[in-house]
């Protein structure tokens, strides 16, 4: 499966390294200035969230690339059919006619390409073939039903990663780097909780019934292999999020205009941000998650030094520097939320801890040591969801 990932490293400023601490990480081995891309990267696996392909977030079934028109997405979102865009000559072009569908089930691809590496590489042996009381569709039902927005994780990653296993006649050795146990130094992860494990055994039931007769899925699906698998997704699955409208935003950051002209289109676009908002909230992206064999070495920190920017529309990431970092630094990500960055040490260590099963010791969580261990007045804590402002 690695020869089939696509990592561009030609020149990359930094190398993995064993860690007592953290057990690999990625190490900076020349200095690194502001704002430069240190490495691109595809996942190993990736797949959109159940609920928001339900709703309508239309995107590629392979790519996750936003497949709406910007203005079509806005009147999606704001759920007014009148709304226009400014400057609407500079909106991104989305060619249907390069869209393609799976013969089975019908789902969609942003192109053939994406249609051939899907059927290739695992939605073969997953394909419903447009039947509406497939197993597969019922058990994506019950899972919605058990897990809300937002969401961390879903079934699709799962399936997936049943169909790659399938195809390719094995499990991928590549998850054994993901591997981290759901116990950790007398800390458990909270899908060994009462209430996740039942819901967990529901889904590992249903998915047996369906694909129990494939010796390789049997092993997967062990009790204790599938929590795991559950706790590796969660712990070290990427967010992706992908957005025409969010496209078509950028491309106006870039235009010749003067200050006024800027200034009345920002006001514009803002009003198109709060109508939406009122309607979605934050949930204004095609979102996922997705697996990077490379990414996932990056530690994280309360105080990062480099961020994941997804500039190619789709689920190819980039890795680029928020500063000016020497040779020999670790390059660690934020695990958190901008809004959770800006909370107390105490939710911060507390959120960590039960989603990924360590006490922060970054320099920031080390300078604020002598904080009041508890959650600020301003803070909403909640395990599943974060910390919200």
């Amino acid at each position: 499966m690695m020869e089939q990932l696509k990592i561009t490293l030609a020149g990359a400023p930094c190398a993995p390294f064993v860690s007592e601490l953290s057990g690999v990480g990625l190490r900076a081995t020349q200095k690194i200035v502001t704002q430069r891309k240190l490495f691109r990267e595809e996942p190993i696996i990736g797949g959109q969230y159940s609920w928001g392909i339900v709703y309508g977030y239309e995107a590629c079934h392979h790519c996750l690339k936003s497949l709406e028109t910007p203005v079509g997405m806005v009147q999606r979102l704001s759920k007014d059919k009148e709304l226009t865009l400014p400057i609407a000559d500079h909106m991104p072009s989305v060619d249907v006619s390069s869209f393609a569908f799976c013969p089975g089930c019908k789902v969609m691809f942003c192109s053939d390409a994406c249609l051939k590496t899907a059927l290739a590489q695992y939605h073969t042996p997953v394909c419903t073939n447009g039947e509406p009381d497939h197993p597969l569709v019922k058990l994506d039902e019950l899972w919605r039903n058990m897990h809300y927005p937002p969401e961390t994780t879903s079934l699709v990653m799962i399936i997936k990663i049943i169909g790659l296993s399938i195809t390719s006649g094995k499990i991928p050795e590549i998850f054994g780097e993901f591997y981290q146990a759901v116990e950790n130094r007398g800390n458990t992860h909270k899908v060994l909780k009462p209430e996740f494990i039942s819901q967990l055994d529901l889904l590992r039931d249903g998915l047996l019934q369906i694909f129990g007769s494939n010796s390789l899925v049997q092993q997967l699906l062990l009790r204790e292999n599938f929590i795991s698998l559950i706790a590796l997704i969660g712990m070290n699955g990427q967010g992706i999020g992908t957005s025409s409208f969010a496209d078509y935003c950028k491309r106006l950051e870039h235009l010749p205009l003067t200050k006024d002209d800027k200034d009345n289109l920002d006001r514009r676009i803002e009003v198109l941000y709060d109508k939406i908002d009122e309607e979605v909230g934050r949930f204004t992206d095609v979102e996922g998650t997705g697996l990077y064999a490379l990414q996932s070495k990056l530690n994280h920190s309360c105080d990062p030094n480099v961020q994941i920017v997804f500039s190619s529309s789709n689920h190819e990431l980039s890795v680029e520097a928020l500063r000016d970092i020497p040779e020999g630094e670790e390059l660690c990500i934020s695990y958190l939320s901008c809004c959770q960055l800006e909370s107390s040490r105490h939710s911060r260590r507390k959120f960590l801890l039960e989603n990924y099963l360590f006490e922060c010791e970054c320099g920031k969580c080390r300078a604020q040591i002598n904080d009041p261990d508890v959650t600020s007045d301003e803070e909403e804590y909640d395990s599943d969801e974060g910390m919200e402002c």
